[in-house]
């Protein structure tokens, strides 16, 4: 209740969170944001994006644990609508198909932000902002437009920081952005769902369902390990 439990109860009070919700975590690091909202509220697509890739890899480790638990044990509900990438946010254009965008964004560079408000004023579906500065550099500085539905103080978990939660509303809505991204028909009676390319894999991997998304997440992790270390190169010495 100190730290990622008031986010989620603050946005399924205030923000419509719940099972229909698309929620991403920019820098998804070790993915438990994502494997939490997947499992409460059991959201729709669960999706984290980590630059560094150990973070990445050790996120990959945590999820495939989720997914096994949840094949061998089908009657405990475990949520599983979850992928985490390892990537680079700014190689989106927009962050749709995702109805919340989170991101614990302390350290982030000002020139990231500065991306980040693009992308999300021109989303056609990324309704709410989920972060940790205030509405002085959110809105008058880097130029979301938003605007403060609510603050909450937390305490975060591990790391024992304080920090003030904040929750964003878009100030409107777009009905129509000129280049949108790719739209996604997922069958005949489902609506098209306007999707990133960068996330239109994993959102297509989650609707197949757990075989689909711990298959892929095997692979991952199967060509992470065979990778292996980089090999250092020796300089050669001379002997007198």
């Amino acid at each position: 209740m100190h730290s990622m439990q008031k986010i989620v109860e603050l946005m399924k009070e205030h923000a419509e969170f719940g099972p229909q919700s698309r929620f991403i975590d920019v820098g998804s690091g070790l993915g438990k944001p994502n494997l939490y909202v997947a499992q409460n509220p059991g959201v729709e697509f669960s999706f984290g994006i980590e630059v560094e890739h150990i973070r990445n890899v050790l996120g990959l480790h945590n999820l495939q644990h989720v997914l096994l638990e949840a094949k061998k044990f089908p009657n405990y509900q475990i949520g599983t609508n979850c992928l985490l990438q390892h990537g680079n946010i700014t190689e989106a254009t927009t962050f749709d198909p995702f109805t919340h965008v989170y991101m614990f964004d302390i350290g982030f560079p000002p020139t990231l932000f500065d991306e980040l408000a693009e992308m999300f004023n021109r989303s056609k579906h990324s309704k709410y902002l989920i972060c940790f500065h205030g509405p002085r550099l959110i809105i008058e500085d880097y130029g979301f437009d938003v605007e403060l539905l609510k603050q909450i103080p937390t305490n975060m978990h591990g790391s024992k920081e304080i920090h003030s939660g904040y929750l964003y509303k878009r100030r409107y809505s777009l009905s129509e952005i000129e280049n949108l991204p790719t739209k996604i028909p997922w069958n005949e009676e489902e609506e098209e769902v306007c999707c990133d390319p960068l996330f239109q894999d994993a959102y297509k991997t989650v609707k197949k369902g757990l075989n689909a998304v711990l298959e892929v997440v095997k692979e991952q992790i199967d060509k992470d390990m065979s990778a292996g270390r980089p090999r250092r190169s020796r300089k050669q010495i001379d002997r007198f």
